[in-house]
């Protein structure tokens, strides 16, 4: 039985394409509540391609949004 999660080519693409759509989706939504929204809608896809306790998924994203100044905070 396969897994239900991508595989690591697979999610290393979906974190390719936000990464290459950022500066586009921070242009398009100057509001820091409207770039969150829009944001998180492509993150939520990613978690869930990545399962629950992949651990590569948070520092990939803060990797990529902090050239724009921002991160996601880590909740432990």
């Amino acid at each position: 039985m396969g897994s239900q999660y991508a595989s690591e080519t697979r999610l290393a693409a979906l974190l390719d394409q936000l990464e290459q759509d950022l500066p586009a989706l921070v242009a398009e939504h100057p509001s820091p509540g409207d770039f969150w929204n829009a944001f998180m809608l492509r993150v939520d896809v990613i978690e869930d391609a990545a399962g629950p306790d992949d651990a590569r998924v948070l520092p990939r994203l803060n990797a990529m949004l902090k050239p724009h100044g921002m991160q996601i905070a880590s909740v432990d």
